[in-house]
């Protein structure tokens, strides 16, 4: 990635707006155990606030934290990246984290480490971010019950590190990543003033190709919301290569949706823990596929 160190997995400098925001992300997919799950951290500053999330789906049951402190963000990431409940660990930079989180029901410890090198989502539509990129990884861990059970489980995922003024009421955004033995596949689909802004990439052992184009069909259903169901994603690298995925819900329980009102209307977010079907390579892979949609009111 041009222009990365080190020290872009630390905190960055920010700017003056309100809605300027970093944020940490990952997730992860363990199909055997059943195992599937992603969390994310937002820092904002200049709001004077911090966002937590963590979802666990597991014996098709759902665990979610969710909070938002006030006060002032810490400059030590340690401080800044937990609130007593969920908490994550840089232990080497570009390479490894660590997740903990101590909830009543249960408690969890998630290894993270990078498989792929990290890569470059570019510009995007500059909406969301001054700096993005994302990595592909080899996940671990564990979930402990009061009652002494425990389940563990190893599998992939991606996360992903952002920085920059961040606006969440554009029309639309679509997101997805896949992970493949041997590939993974990593992408935004920005909807902005009816303009369609691709992002993302294409990840082996041997490097990253850019994304070029996105192409997207969505298949909704109405019971008991209207919400994504089915994704058929067209990738169009820019070396030419192509790939086809047919994207659905690891079970039915698999996702989360969150809503906030703001002055003209509302945003939805949609994540869903999914496996992938590549028409080119005809193999099946795991990952995450997510939707923004802002409703004017």
């Amino acid at each position: 990635m041009q222009g990365l160190s080190k020290k872009d997995e630390y905190l960055h400098e920010h700017g003056d707006r309100k809605d300027w925001r970093e944020s940490f992300y990952f997730n992860w997919v363990d199909l055997k155990s059943g195992i599937s799950g992603f969390s994310t951290i937002g820092l904002l500053p200049n709001a004077s606030k911090r966002e937590f999330v963590l979802a666990l789906f597991y014996d098709d049951k759902r665990e979610v934290h969710y909070s938002e402190p006030d006060g002032t963000v810490s400059e030590e990431i340690d401080a800044a990246l937990s609130d007593g409940v969920l908490s994550y660990g840089l232990v080497r930079p570009l390479k490894q984290w660590t997740l903990s989180y101590r909830g009543k029901a249960l408690e969890a410890d998630v290894k993270w480490t990078g498989r792929f090198p990290v890569f470059d989502f570019g510009s995007g539509s500059g909406t969301s971010w001054a700096g993005h990129f994302e990595q592909s990884g080899k996940v671990s861990g564990e979930l402990r019950f009061p009652d002494g059970r425990t389940m563990s489980f190893r599998g992939l995922g991606e996360r992903d590190k952002s920085w920059g003024a961040r606006d969440w009421h554009i029309e639309s955004w679509y997101a997805l990543h896949a992970q493949f033995d041997d590939l993974s596949i990593g992408l935004r689909r920005d909807v902005v003033h009816g303009e369609v802004h691709s992002s993302g990439g294409i990840t082996t052992s041997d490097g990253q190709v850019a994304i070029s184009r996105i192409d997207l069909e969505t298949e909704f259903v109405d019971k008991p919301m209207r919400m994504p169901l089915r994704a058929v994603t067209k990738v169009y690298g820019a070396d030419g290569s192509q790939y086809t995925l047919k994207s659905t819900l690891i079970s039915s329980n698999s996702f989360t949706r969150f809503a906030r009102q703001f002055p003209g209307g509302t945003t939805e977010l949609f994540e869903e823990m999914a496996t992938h079907s590549c028409a080119e390579t005809r193999k099946q892979g795991t990952g995450l596929i997510e939707w923004l949609f802002t409703h004017p009111s």
